[in-house]
């Protein structure tokens, strides 16, 4: 698991990212899965270590996922800078309750399921679809 600020390019964070998680998905394969991103996501809540991540001031923050060959970088916005936190689908957990919470390597982001699950849920399903594949080879 990486967490890495991408406000900026910097292809040193890019080599790290696509060695862990693969280089994104060709045009061909994004058709194929009919897409490999989520819409926007209402974030609720984080885990005490990766707290820092909410943004200081009140307000609505945002998240989006996309999917990669070895697992998922969460997109999280903060203000004017963005973060990329990366979970390889041998670390990834998705759980459904009064929240839907991405889980990884002992940390989560609970994500409003009013506004978000209608909007994400086949492409959460898909998530989970690419995830048992992935373990299972």
């Amino acid at each position: 698991m990486g967490l890495y600020n991408i406000t900026y390019k910097n292809k040193e964070t890019e080599k790290e990212i696509n060695a862990e998680m693969g280089k994104p998905f060709g045009l061909i394969e994004k058709l194929k899965l009919g897409g490999i991103g989520s819409r926007r996501m209402i974030i609720e809540n984080f885990s005490e270590d990766i707290e820092n991540l909410a943004l200081k001031v009140s307000g609505i923050q945002y998240a989006n996922i996309e999917l990669r060959p070895n697992g998922i970088i969460v997109h999280i916005n903060q203000g004017i800078y963005t973060h990329a936190w990366t979970i390889p689908y041998f670390r990834l957990s998705v759980f459904n309750g009064d929240f839907f919470t991405i889980h990884g390597a002992g940390s989560h982001i609970q994500f409003n399921k009013e506004k978000s699950w209608k909007e994400n849920k086949e492409f959460l399903q898909k998530i989970v679809k690419l995830k048992s594949e992935f373990v299972s080879v």
